[in-house]
């Protein structure tokens, strides 16, 4: 339940990650810059995850050095279209919650120093249950699996988190790449690749690259709306529920991320043929080292249309060593194609929850 109050918060909760609480002003000074929205769960507050948490989130992924797509500002921002986002700082931990028809779980696990990271979830564990009707509801998502060495472990492996032991599920990797690959595509392996740019390049010599600017938007959003009508159209074996479910969730990533877009300082491409857009992609940089390749659509019907513009994409980052164009949805037609890249190597995740008890 969101209060609107003005409340002071309590300063061992609210400390940066990396940041000395004695280095802070005092609670009195900063309450004119608290938020005046929180949720409340127990004695605990969690404050609406926007722009004014980019700081702290950005300073407490530095320190952790995960190049995961998932461990992006812009990619929690974009995505929080299911669900609500807070988040608190924790034992100087920047601690990350989504509050959905699931209930409160994690997005991520804590953000921080290693050392602050296993006693910051046991308070964000104890928030959880807190909140949540049930304990199987608490959950944490999108885990780097080197935090698994942060927990304490049971003889089988199993991580323990407040005395029991969770269930760790794997899922869908993040598809990295060598930059230097991608932009220069030798050998055999990209031989169908250059195949399908030179057809293109051939076919609509009057095509056009510019930078994305707020101008483009409702072109954008044509475009989006006339890939999802594709899409369903080509219906892939498998569930639809989960399909149409994973298809709407993209559909408003995208949006959302087309009218955030200078807010969230992305770079962007545009593709135009004969003055037309018939493709645009998203990206950002997640360290010095690696880029990330948030959204990218194009025309359905234009061969070569996507490979054009994904190799034309990665030379903007072409002094990042590594691009990372994050998981592939669960999706059988996506995976192949990111597959078909050539992965350097694969961003691991998983996900934690609560073992159910045998009945």
């Amino acid at each position: 339940m969101l209060n609107a109050v003005n409340a002071v918060m309590d300063a061992h909760f609210l400390t940066p990650a990396g940041v000395s609480p004695n280095a802070l002003p005092t609670q009195t000074a900063r309450r004119a810059d608290v938020p005046v929205r929180y949720l409340v769960s127990g004695k605990y507050r969690l404050y609406p995850f926007d722009k004014d948490a980019k700081p702290y989130f950005d300073e407490a992924v530095a320190q952790l050095g995960v190049a995961l797509s998932d461990y992006s500002f812009a990619n929690n921002v974009i995505w929080l279209c299911q669900a609500s986002g807070f988040y608190q700082i924790i034992e100087g931990c920047f601690c990350l919650f989504g509050l959905s028809g699931n209930g409160l779980t994690m997005l991520l696990p804590p953000l921080g120093e290693p050392a602050r990271q296993k006693r910051a979830l046991k308070i964000c564990v104890r928030i959880m249950d807190q909140y949540n009707p049930s304990p199987f509801q608490a959950r944490l998502d999108f885990v780097y699996k080197d935090f698994l060495k942060v927990l304490d472990q049971q003889d089988d492996g199993a991580p323990v988190i407040n005395g029991e032991a969770w269930h760790v599920e794997v899922t869908n990797p993040d598809y990295i790449y060598r930059t230097s690959d991608l932009i220069e595509l030798k050998g055999n392996a990209f031989k169908t690749k250059r195949n399908e740019i030179n057809q293109f390049r051939r076919a609509y010599p009057n095509h056009e690259l510019v930078p994305f600017t707020h101008r483009h938007r409702d072109a954008a959003r044509t475009l989006v709306n006339t890939w999802t009508e594709n899409r369903i159209r080509a219906l892939p074996n498998g569930s639809l529920e989960d399909f149409l479910y994973n298809l709407e969730l993209e559909r408003k990533a995208i949006n959302r991320t087309i009218a955030l877009y200078e807010e969230l300082s992305l770079q962007g491409l545009c593709l135009f043929i004969d003055g037309v857009l018939e493709g645009f992609t998203f990206g950002e940089r997640l360290n010095a080292d690696v880029a990330n390749v948030l959204i990218e659509k194009t025309n359905f019907h234009i061969q070569g249309a996507a490979q054009y513009l994904f190799r034309e994409f990665t030379k903007v980052f072409a002094d990042s060593t590594y691009i990372n164009v994050g998981d592939d949805l669960g999706f059988e037609n996506l995976r192949r194609v990111k597959m078909s890249y050539r992965p350097a190597m694969f961003g691991e995740k998983v996900i934690l929850h609560r073992r159910v008890p045998a009945e």
